[in-house]
């Protein structure tokens, strides 16, 4: 089972978002890259994560990067390792994450908040990716 984050990790994650047609609804309007980063323990001390290119309902792209440096996305969302395994879980509510501070957003959250739906839907589908972390 591929952990969080990794390069076997992003490439399931994108074939499981080119696959929901929810995902591919909601975000229909919608076009940036995002960067899932993991920060805070001693294995991902660099900001390691996966890094998505998103357009219109599509991943175009899904990669693992040792650190959050090797990429410039238009949106950064920034977690423990902890915080992602219990939103992929589903433990922890995203939006409620975001709000108590437990994920950071590095970007523009109007554009976020315009486009909630897509982005429940990508962590929907986040969770249903096999991890082992």
């Amino acid at each position: 089972m591929p952990a969080f984050p990794s390069t076997e990790w992003a490439a399931a994650f994108r074939d499981a978002i080119n696959q929901n047609a929810a995902y591919a609804e909601a975000a229909a309007a919608w076009e940036g890259d995002i960067l899932l980063e993991v920060v805070g323990d001693a294995p991902s001390a660099k900001g390691a994560g996966v890094y998505l290119d998103l357009a219109h309902g599509q991943c175009r792209e899904a990669r693992y990067v040792a650190a959050a440096s090797e990429v410039n996305p238009e949106f950064t969302f920034r977690g423990t390792r902890a915080a992602w395994t219990r939103i992929f879980r589903k433990e922890v509510d995203p939006i409620r994450a975001y709000l108590d501070g437990t994920i950071k957003l590095v970007g523009n959250p109007a554009k976020v908040l315009r486009f909630a739906r897509a982005a429940k839907e990508l962590i929907e589908t986040a969770s249903n990716v096999p991890s082992g972390g």
